[in-house]
């Protein structure tokens, strides 16, 4: 649940640091003979470049402001997802609670569910706060009334094991899968 795509994110980050790369190769070279030597076979620097100061300004304003944007796109990237849960502190004692134990009680309190084909559990921080997703694939055809029972019930078993409520947003998908799933019946 990150406010941008992951892919588009690596790709920025890729040509930031590939300009960042060719740009310190460009500066070495000027500066530093090894560096004008190594790159020698594939580009071909001139000896000294005479720049003008104001030139040499505009530069460093244009490397500023984009060492400013990139710091921003980083830093207000996020409501991602967090291994943990619940993460209490008193004092200098704290305790942390994974999310794989928000599963295992999920997973234990909807087994067994027979209109539930699987859940999954994900756990974001949202604006400085842990919050739980809980993703319910329910069976074609399958009973969402009593599904959402069940998932309540799991939840407050997950509230009293947890110590305190957590915010949940559950979220009932009845796709390919669950169409394609076995459908059990007890007679």
């Amino acid at each position: 649940m990150t406010k941008s795509n992951r892919t588009m994110n690596r790709i920025i980050l890729f040509v930031l640091g590939l300009v960042a790369v060719l740009v310190g190769l460009a500066m070495g070279a000027g500066v530093l003979p090894a560096v004008r030597d190594a790159t020698k076979q594939y580009i071909t620097f001139p000896k000294s470049v005479d720049v003008p100061s104001a030139s040499l300004w505009i530069v460093a304003v244009v490397c500023a402001v984009v060492i400013v944007l990139s710091l921003l796109w980083v830093f207000t990237r996020g409501g991602g997802g967090t291994s943990v849960a619940v993460r209490e502190r008193s004092g200098d004692d704290a305790v942390t609670i994974n999310v794989a134990l928000v599963r295992d009680v999920v997973d234990h309190e909807l087994r067994g569910v027979g209109d539930v084909v699987n859940a999954k559990v994900d756990v974001y921080q949202v604006k400085k706060q842990r919050a739980a997703r809980i993703r319910v694939a329910v069976r074609r055809g399958g009973d969402a009334v009593a599904v959402l029972d069940a998932v309540d019930h799991a939840l407050s078993v997950l509230d009293r094991t947890l110590g305190r409520p957590v915010p949940v947003l559950v979220h009932l998908t009845g796709g390919t899968r669950s169409a394609l799933a076995k459908s059990v019946r007890v007679h």
